[in-house]
This record gives C-alpha cells, structure tokens and sequence, in this order.
C-alpha cells in the first residue's frame, strides 16, 4: 500500500463494541450526525428539578431552573431597571422644578447610582444578586420617600406593589415572603410612630384603620401576585419540557430515518450524502473514490438453520468486523438484508482499494462465536471507482453491484472490480489468494536451507531458512510470488509463526546428527513485529523444539527499523534479552543510517548482493563493500556477504575483512534432504560448485 494512503486498520474507534456480545452502539452512531444532545440533557434536567414536581405547586429560584426562566428573569430585570432610571431620572428632574424637599433629591440620586450598578451586574449575568439589590434599594428609597413626606397617605407607597410583583417574577420565595413581611412592619411602624408623635403628618389625620386597611391590601396583592407570577413561570415550564419532547421526537426520527435500527450503521440516506461530500473532495484533490458493494455468501442458509436471531447477531458482528476493516474517514452502511455498501474516499493509489478489500474478506472470514454457534461466514465484494466508472451514486452502486454478482459467479469469497481489464488481473489476485489460504490450511509449505559459510575455514556454521510453497500438483513456488499477497492479507501472520516452528525444529534435528554449535536464520516481516506478540512466539517455537535461543537468528530489515523505531527497538531487545541473535538484512539498499546500527545492537550485517554480484567488476562496488565492512567491525558487527557467485568475490571480500558468506557460489538454498547430503559429505568450498550441488535444483 502507498505509504501516503491512510491507514485502514481503524481499531481505535470508540462505537466499536464486542462483536459477540453487544450490537453496535446505536446511541453513539447517532452523535455524528446529531453531534448536539441539548434537547436530551435539557429534558432530563428539568425532569430532576424541583420546578417540575409531582403537586407543582410552587417553583422556586434555584440553580436548577430551565434555561427559558433564567434568560426570562434576565431580560426583564434589565428592562425594570431601565424603566426603573428613567422614572428615577424624570422625578428627579420635577423634584428640582418644583423646588420640593431636598431629601428626596438625594434618596433619588444614591439610588440611581445604586440601580446603575445593579444594571452591571446583570450584564455580567448575576441576575440574582442584581435583583436581590435593585428590589431592596427601592424598598428602602420608597420607604425614606414616603416617611419624610406624607406618611402612609403618600402616593409613593404605591410603589411597594411594583416590588412585590417584580419580586415574584424573580421566584425566590424567601426574598418575597421577607420582602412583604418587611412592608407590613413598616405599615405598623410608621403608623405608630404617628401616633405616639414621633412622626406628624399634618395634612394626614392618624388612623389605626388605615394601617389596616392598607395591611389587608398588600397581603391580598402579595398573595395573587405570587400565584400569578408562579403560574406564568409554570407555564413557561411546561412550554420548554414540551418543546424540548417534541425536539426529541424529531430526533429519534431522524435516528430511524438515517440510520439501520439493527446494526447502528448509516442507512442509504446517510450514504448518499457522505458520497456527494467525497465526490467533492475528490474533485478538489484529485483523488478517486471506491463504492465497495458486499454481500454475505450463503446468508440465508443461517436464517434458515439457525433462526432470524441468530442471523441478527451475525449481521451485528459483521458490521463491527466493518468497521475494523476500514479507515477513519471511510463509510460503512447497511442497504438491508444481507447487503453493505462502503465508500472508500481519498483514493490516491489503486492498490489501496485492493489491500482494504482484502483486508475485509480477511477480518469477515474470521470465526464467529455467537453463544454456543461458532460461525464462519464469508463475503463477495464488487467494485466500482469514480471517475473511472462515473460519478452518479446510483450508477457506481449498480455497477458495484454486477461486479459482486461476478465476483459470487467466480466461486464466492472474493472481489471483483467493474472494469473488465481490472477484472483480469483481480481474477488471478483473487485465485492466489484462496489458494493461499488453502495451502495454509492444508501445511503445502516446505522450508529450503542455504548456507552460511566462514571464509577463513570453509565451514558451513548456519543456514538461512527460506520458504517454498509446493502447491498440491508438485509446483514448487517461490516467495516473491506469495508472500507480498501474504502480507497484503494478513496471512502471513499463520506462514512466519509456521516457519518459526519449523526452522527451530529442523536446526535442532541438525544438532542431533552431529552439527554442533549449528544455527538457523529466519527472516521475519514488519506485520510480525506490529501484531505484538512475537517474543511469546518465538518461546513457544524454542521450547517446543528443545532449541537453546542463542542457534535461532532472526533477519529483519532496514525498512523495518523506520517504522517505530521505540517499539520494535523494546521488541529486538526482549528477544536478545532471552539469548536470539539478530542481524539487518540487504543493507545498503532500504534505510541505511548509521543511528540504526547504533540504536540496535546487532549480531550480524549482512551486505546486499546488489553490491556484492559487481564487486570485483565496478571499483565503486567495491569501495562501498569495504566501507560496509569497516563500519560494521567499528561497530562490532560480523559481516555476511549474501549473493557471492564466484570464487573471485569471495576472496576480494575475505581480504576485505568479511567473516562470512552466502550465495550460489556455495550453494543454493535445498531441500533438507539435499542439505543433510551437503553436510555430511563435506566436500571443500571451492568443489561444491563445481560438482554442481545446486544445479540439480
């Protein structure tokens, strides 16, 4: 896959569940196209107030209220305010004009500075507080006004009803009650003070009457402006947790309506839509998108055998093993039935489509335990690319669609591409790729030895173990063919632990024969080390074969060691911890940096054969092979050199100071038939070549 694709091995997404246990999370599923939950949280926040109780008989201020009472209350102590001024302003502006008392004059001034600064605070949003001080400061000004003029018979006093009312807007009931309370002492304190002649009022007669009277009037005000005030806040209560209902209805809609009530995923719609948005990016960047058609081989066999609930689970669990399957910014939806389609977007490389496509097949193939069913169910995928094959939705689906129709013809299990050219090559692809897995299935694999040799005695020390794949009609096929598809599909994971196995095995059998201090070389591939659990495979193949850890060596490359550094590095270490011995294969021709060799402390550097064929032919080849070598002694590395094919190269490099050797010069790797042959003869270095050992292959 090209380095620049993102990666499709999307394991980190958090509405991946337990696929044998739990259905996807339709819940979260639903967050990315509803991302705001506001109407769910709001409605249960109301639900657990006490605005909403079971008698609702009185809502009180608290920081519980709804939002529509907190932005209410705000607004409209901001408008009282505002009006509160203006009147401050205007009766201040008479009280100069008509040359009246100068205490009123300065009660209207401190409270217009005070009502400022209440104003101020609400824009901060502390209305409570604003309130709290605004209702109190008039309390006290109307009071003061109404005492140092006409007493009870002023018309100020009115004023005290506008407290009251504005007071039970607010809802907070301790401050109403203390609020009303405080105004009726002040009725009887006045009233008494007039009446022992503490206070005279001239032109206002005293009267226990009018203290009564007045007293009655502002309870029953008191009273009905409570309920009222109690009764609008309700209703706007009622109006938001019904709002708020009827959003969350909409919302379950448009769940149902976008997304599959089974498996969670997007339904046809959402498909729709994400396809337009990467047709549009693609245009932006020239890039292609991929609609991926699959159908499940053989589904209704399970309806049919096992029940609909069961094939429910399995459609749960294939949607999951989905999206594991795919990357980030891919789509996975579910048409109905048995059927998904998948939009690949951001396709810069073709081969990508062809790596997630098997990567799916992959994943989908893998046993399923559903209860006490163990399931294994497969999959064919057609493919149709934009803008090769269109850019209508509709049409890629239907031509995705014939492709899988081919791909189910051409034995199930496998991918088609709508393009017949591509179906070709894709025809083979996918032929090698079942075959492969059948080869695994059926242990079609045989390991074949080359040779290491000590130039300074001739001594066979070692042997690189290199994989051969003998298919069932006697053809011996070799590694370049396979293991690249082995990689591309995972499969390589079941062929490296196999060859562990083996070759610990097979190097073990040597030793009893009589190769003492005799070792085995296995080359291991990048995925080995990201799975993450090589060394417990590496134990595993040591203890079973009796094999000490120090005859196994492992070959890894340079490519490898640019991938992650920090964790193969961990890994490399762990394993020579136990006594393995490593050495970085090719090198010379992938990554070669100096801060490897010095970050991996490493057995063995092998030296490339594209170096070593043009050794003794091109002089640079040469200076760059004794370069090699002398970097690698400085740093304490022993050197092989692979690929030598004449005796020329090998006594060039030995007088370069290279330990060992490797190549078709010595022999080429054989069966172990043929290597026992090659052991116990032990022929001189120099005759096995001539005898022509390797030319029987």
């Amino acid at each position: 896959m090209d380095t620049k694709s993102r990666n499709f091995h999307s394991n980190n997404k958090p509405n991946q569940l337990d696929e044998n246990t739990n259905p996807i999370d339709k819940e979260d599923l639903s967050e990315r196209f509803h991302s705001d939950l506001h109407f769910e949280l709001k409605l249960a926040d109301i639900a657990q107030s006490s605005l909403v109780d079971q008698e609702l008989i009185e809502i009180e201020d608290n920081d519980e209220s709804p939002q529509v009472i907190r932005k209410f209350n705000s607004l409209r102590t901001k408008q009282l305010i505002v009006i509160v001024l203006f009147t401050i302003v205007l009766a201040f502006i008479n009280n100069l004009i008509n040359q009246q008392s100068d205490v009123t004059s300065k009660v209207l001034l401190v409270t217009f500075l005070i009502v400022l600064g209440c104003y101020q605070l609400v824009k901060i949003k502390r209305v409570q507080l604003g309130g709290f001080i605004l209702l109190w400061t008039l309390y006290a000004a109307l009071t003061v006004l109404y005492v140092s003029n006409d007493g009870l018979r002023d018309p100020v006093i009115i004023g005290y009803t506008g407290i009251l009312i504005f007071s039970a807007m607010l809802g907070n009931k301790n401050q109403f009650i203390g609020l009303t309370l405080v105004m009726g002492a002040s009725f009887l304190l006045v009233g008494y003070a007039n009446h022992i002649g503490l206070l005279l009022y001239p032109n206002t007669p005293f009267g226990w009457g009018i203290v009564l009277d007045l007293f009655l009037i502002y309870a029953v005000i008191s009273y009905a402006v409570w309920t009222l005030a109690n009764d609008l806040r309700f209703a706007l209560t009622s109006l938001e947790v019904e709002n708020l209902r009827v959003n969350q209805s909409k919302q379950d809609f448009q769940r149902k309506a976008h997304y599959d009530h089974l498996t969670g995923l997007p339904n046809r719609i959402i498909a729709v839509d994400r396809f337009n948005q990467a047709i549009f990016h693609s245009h932006r960047n020239s890039a292609k998108v991929a609609v991926l058609f699959l159908d499940l081989d053989n589904f209704k066999t399970v309806n049919d055998s096992l029940g609909h609930a069961v094939g429910d689970h399995l459609l749960q669990a294939i949607a999951n093993r989905l999206l594991q399957s795919v990357r980030e910014g891919d789509t996975v939806c579910r048409l109905g039935g048995d059927e998904f389609l998948i939009i690949l977007d951001g396709i810069l490389n073709d081969t990508d489509i062809t790596s997630i496509s098997n990567h799916i097949l992959g994943n989908i193939a893998r046993p399923i335990q559903l209860d006490e069913h163990s399931l294994t169910a497969t999959c064919s995928i057609g493919i149709a690319i934009s803008p090769i094959d269109g850019d209508d939705f509709d049409g890629l689906r239907k031509k995705a669609d014939m492709a899988m129709y081919r791909a189910k013809n051409a034995g199930r299990n496998g991918l088609m591409f709508y393009d017949e050219v591509m179906n070709k090559d894709m025809l083979a692809h996918i032929d090698r790729v079942n075959s492969l897995r059948d080869a695994i299935a059926n242990r079609e694999f045989v390991l074949h030895y080359q040779p290491k040799i000590d130039l300074s005695s001739g001594r066979i020390f070692s042997a690189e173990a290199l994989i051969r794949w003998q298919t069932s009609d006697g053809e011996l096929i070799g590694p370049d063919e396979f293991i690249p598809i082995a990689e591309n599909t995972g499969l390589i994971i079941e062929i490296g632990e196999w060859v562990l196995y083996e070759a610990c095995r097979q190097c073990r059998e040597f030793q009893r024969q009589g190769l003492t201090d005799f070792s085995v070389a296995v080359n291991l591939s990048s995925i080995q080390f990201r799975r993450g659990n090589l060394q417990k495979i590496v134990i595993s193949a040591l203890a079973s074969a009796e094999l000490d850890a120090s005859y196994l060596e492992l070959e890894v490359t340079e490519s490898l060691l640019a991938e992650d550094s920090n964790d193969i590095q961990a890994q490399i270490k762990a394993l020579q911890d136990i006594g393995v011995t490593f050495s970085i294969d090719d090198f010379g021709t992938g990554y070669s940096s100096l801060s490897y060799l010095r970050e991996f402390n490493f057995d063995f550097l092998k030296i490339d054969r594209t170096f070593v064929i043009k050794s003794t032919e091109q002089e640079n080849d040469m200076i760059l092979c004794e370069a090699i070598i002398g970097m690698a002694h400085k740093l304490k590395l022993m050197v092989v050199a692979e690929g030598i094919e004449t005796q020329q190269q090998k006594e060039a490099l030995f007088a370069a100071g290279c330990e060992f050797g490797q190549g078709n010069y010595f022999s080429k790797a054989i069966p172990v038939e043929q290597f026992y042959q090659l052991v116990n003869v032990k022929p001189s270095v120099d005759r096995i070549a001539t005898e022509g050992v390797s030319e029987n292959l």
